[in-house]
């Protein structure tokens, strides 16, 4: 039989394990990243997963590559619709900035007199020679930081579809070999553990769809109110890229502004340049009513937190970690609560799960 550890032994290891852990995290927390991403797509993707294995009755093992397969391309029929776009109007909208700039510099190259004062404006225009026309980014070392940055995004993004496909294949044999980690008197606490966190991050899904929904809505609103072109997919575009915070509705932001100021108001008989301006403090209206009142209401309502807890901790993480956390912030805080609950009954010696 082997020689069993004594007590000190065992809390020395354990602290070796942790601190390796920490060392671990800190030293690949670029890895953090893309596996967070990779987890939640395997979350979102896995409803749709039992939703087909059910309807159909397929083995599993078959509807994975079947909704994986399909899932991705349609992100790639999104892709090749949308982005052959992008340089044609981006090229149109600098050229457009262009000429704004050298219409200023015509109005502004006589002196403005104002109560008998004379006021050279041309000395305004003179750093507004737009830089964008300019040719000295095409460097050599610029060019292979892009290239270098393309490739690492690319590995990421490789790494974000393996690990999603396996999520979905193998989870529920990850799942019972972490929970057989545990001692066998403390694997039915995990697992009622497991369960618990699950309903909170499921709750936060429904709640996320809910605020998703809404703002298309409002944004659809919104557009068809002002005259914006295609409000009907401004509103389903607003859904879809609230699930990201803020970096989404930012996106949106400025994608309707320079649909605004190059296609103009079906509605409003103004210029270009005030429509564009109108359009973007609509959206940014509707982006602040969402971050201050709707989504700290919803989310409190589903995950039982206080709306102030929602916001500060949105806010906090975006200031201080970024978008990433800022999209799992609010269920990381509920399954904190959980295990917090759960320790502290341990501590007290009390029952965790009273009837």
């Amino acid at each position: 039989m082997s020689r069993t550890w004594s007590r000190p032994n065992r809390y020395y290891v354990l602290t070796l394990i942790i601190a390796a852990g920490i060392w671990f995290l800190v030293v690949a927390r670029e890895l953090v990243g893309p596996l967070v991403v990779a987890a939640l797509l395997a979350y979102v993707l896995n409803p749709i997963v039992t939703f087909v294995n059910v309807r159909t009755k397929l083995p599993r093992r078959w509807v994975i590559p079947l909704v994986y397969i399909f899932s991705l391309a349609a992100i790639v029929t999104l892709a090749a619709v949308f982005l052959p776009i992008i340089p044609e109007q981006t090229a149109r909208f600098f050229s457009e900035i262009q000429t704004i700039i050298l219409e200023l510099e015509e109005r502004v190259a006589q002196p403005l007199s104002v109560l008998g004062f004379t006021i050279p404006l041309e000395q305004l225009t003179a750093n507004l020679n737009p830089a964008i026309i300019s040719t000295d980014f095409i460097r050599a070392d610029v060019f292979i930081e892009i290239l270098q940055a393309t490739s690492t995004n690319l590995g990421w993004l490789l790494v974000i579809l393996v690990v999603t496909y396996t999520l979905l294949q193998d989870w529920p044999s990850l799942r019972e070999w972490f929970i057989r980690l545990a001692p066998g008197d403390y694997q039915p606490d995990l697992r009622r553990l497991y369960e618990e966190i699950k309903i909170v991050w499921s709750r936060y899904l429904r709640g996320q769809l809910r605020l998703a929904i809404v703002i298309g809505i409002i944004t659809g609103i919104a557009s068809a109110a002002i005259g914006l072109p295609g409000y009907l997919a401004f509103g389903i575009l607003a859904a879809l890229l609230d699930f990201i915070v803020t970096l989404g509705p930012t996106t949106l932001t400025g994608i309707a502004t320079i649909v605004a100021f190059f296609a103009g108001s079906t509605l409003l008989p103004i210029p270009n340049i005030w429509f564009a301006l109108v359009a973007l403090v609509a959206f940014n209206l509707i982006h602040g009513l969402e971050n201050v009142w709707l989504r700290p209401r919803i989310m409190s309502h589903r995950l039982h937190l206080h709306p102030a807890l929602v916001f500060v901790a949105i806010i906090a993480s975006l200031e201080l970690a970024g978008v990433l956390v800022a999209l799992i912030i609010i269920p990381v805080i509920g399954s904190a609560f959980i295990l917090g609950r759960y320790f502290q009954a341990k501590l007290m010696n009390l029952d965790p799960w009273p009837e």
